[in-house]
Parts: C-alpha cells; structure tokens; sequence
C-alpha cells in the first residue's frame, strides 16, 4: 500500500500574532543564519500540503509534509520544499564559518560552530521543509533525515555539543575588526525532545533562534525557528513541539 500521512491529534493552540520585522544581512554569516537562508530569499508557496502524491513521498518528505501541514494551521501558512540543488547545497556542511572571527570565550568555538550541523548533512534519505508566518517576519523549518550507518554518532555528538553550551557557553563574544556580538544561550525548556536550545545575537542585526532535534529508531528530525525578535515564549515552544511530533508520527 502507498505511504500517506498518518492522522494525528494537535491541541489547539492559540498563536499570539507577533509583529516583527524580516531582518536581512551584509555582514559575515552567523552559526545558523544558514539554516533558514533558502527561506527567507525564496518566494514561498501558498500551499503547505505537498505537491507531490503519498505514493512519490518518501518517508522523510512524508515527516516534513506532516510538519509543514501542523505549522500552516498554527500560523505559518506559507511554505517551501527544498529540493534538488538547494538540498544538495544543504547537505554540504560550511567551512570556515569562524574564519575571522574570535569567539570569547575560545573553549566555546568548537561547539559553537557546530551549531551548523543539520540532519540532511548525514548525506543520507533527506527531506525539508521551510515555511513563514503570514508578514514572513518569522521563518521556520523542518527538515528529516534517516540516520544510516554513522547518524546516531553524528547526532548524538551535536546533542552533547548544545549540552556543552548549556553548561559552558550560556554567553559567548563574536569578536572581528568591524563589530563585536555577542550570543546568549538558554534551555528553553522542552522536555520531550533530545536537544533544546534557545540563542539570541544582538547587535545591529538582531536574531533569534530556538531549535529542536529528536531522533526515531531510523531517523533524526529538527524543528527550527528564526526571527528578528524574541521567540523567547511558552506558546511559541508549544508551537515548534507541535510540529515536531506531527513529523515523528510518521517516523519508524
């Protein structure tokens, strides 16, 4: 039988209307500004629900579909799937993201940069899914990956990283010749996935992350937020919660 969405039950949660403004960018690119770049430069569609019918979906894009769906009700009803070349971009991890750049304190550099990895880096099945509030002033994605031979080490090493910042690098300087940032780490607090963090960088440029990341038995799956102001909000974590275990459901 063909593949289709598994029917879940969603709370209703009631999305307070944040009015912020889209920030863009000409200054050296932060840990994650890669991760909703596709995002926020494309013309997303109308249209949450894939194009494609369940019997071409594999069972990550079926997750992603699922998520994107979950999101479009909750208050991002445009969407984006990333697919062939700008995948593939994605999957390559950046180099040199640091390259110029001196981060105080200097223990916190390498999980820091780690903050780039994603799961469709495993270069395994993959599948993503980007999607925008109605003024697009906050972009969103989420993206599935099978973990394959190496994907539970992989994984599994990123969560160790985020616990390290957590612990070690709750506030970390950016330092280069031009400008000086600073990162402010916090947990916010979702018990129901395996890594959690909530980051905020100030400066001219302003934004502000929360990502969340939980593995299945054969897959690896992350909900990510960005915004030009705070997303720093129970009912907004709520909302990421939601859209993750709309994809879950459809993972073995």
């Amino acid at each position: 039988m063909p593949k289709r969405i598994k029917l879940i039950s969603v709370p209703l949660l009631l999305v307070t209307a944040l009015a912020l403004n889209a920030c863009s960018s000409g200054q050296a690119e932060m840990p994650q500004d890669q991760t909703h770049k596709i995002a926020s430069e494309a013309t997303a569609s109308a249209s949450a629900s894939p194009s494609a019918s369940a019997e071409e979906l594999t069972t990550a894009q079926l997750a992603t579909a699922a998520g994107s769906v979950i999101a479009s009700q909750l208050g991002f009803p445009s969407s984006a799937k990333i697919q062939g070349k700008d995948l593939e971009s994605l999957a390559t991890p950046p180099t040199d993201t640091l390259k110029g750049i001196v981060v105080l304190p200097s223990q916190c550099s390498t999980p820091i940069n780690d903050l780039n990895w994603s799961p469709v880096q495993l270069g395994t099945e993959s599948a993503r899914t980007d999607f925008t509030n109605d003024s697009q002033s906050i972009t969103g994605s989420v993206e599935v990956a099978k973990l394959g031979s190496d994907g539970a080490k992989s994984t599994d090493q990123h969560t160790k990283n985020v616990k390290s910042i957590l612990s070690e690098c709750k506030s970390v300087k950016l330092n280069t010749s031009e400008y000086t940032e600073t990162l402010k780490f916090s947990d916010p607090a979702v018990d129901s996935v395996d890594s959690a963090l909530y980051y905020s960088r100030n400066g001219e440029y302003a934004q502000n992350s929360l990502v969340l990341i939980k593995k299945s038995k054969e897959y690896v799956a992350m909900v990510s937020f960005v915004s030009a102001k705070s997303l720093k909000d129970e009912k907004f974590n709520k909302v990421a919660t939601s859209v993750m275990d709309a994809a879950l459901s459809q993972l073995p």
